[in-house]
């Protein structure tokens, strides 16, 4: 990988920040990370299967919290919580 994949990979955690003190909403945090993900391209399988099951896990809790869809109770405080645990990991 390189230095600027690097770079665009660990802002991410800029960006879990921002959502963990209330400063961005959960979908927009979802949609920043995805696109940080994709403007870094990273080629590796390995990397970008990763991110996605750990991306898919944040993406599903945001849904079942905007979605109208959503059966009331769904979202999981604990799931969101080790999401994004496991995104900033991922991300440093």
């Amino acid at each position: 990988m390189e230095n600027y994949q690097r770079a665009l990979i660990g802002r991410m955690v800029e960006h879990l920040d921002l959502y963990v003190s209330g400063r961005t909403s959960l979908p927009k945090l979802v949609e920043d990370l995805r696109g940080l993900f994709e403007a870094s391209d990273p080629h590796e399988l390995e990397i970008r299967d990763s991110f996605q099951w750990l991306w898919g896990d944040l993406d599903a809790e945001s849904e079942l919290r905007t979605q109208p869809w959503a059966p009331a109770g769904a979202a999981d405080d604990d799931r969101l919580a080790r999401a994004i645990r496991e995104l900033r990991l991922w991300a440093t």
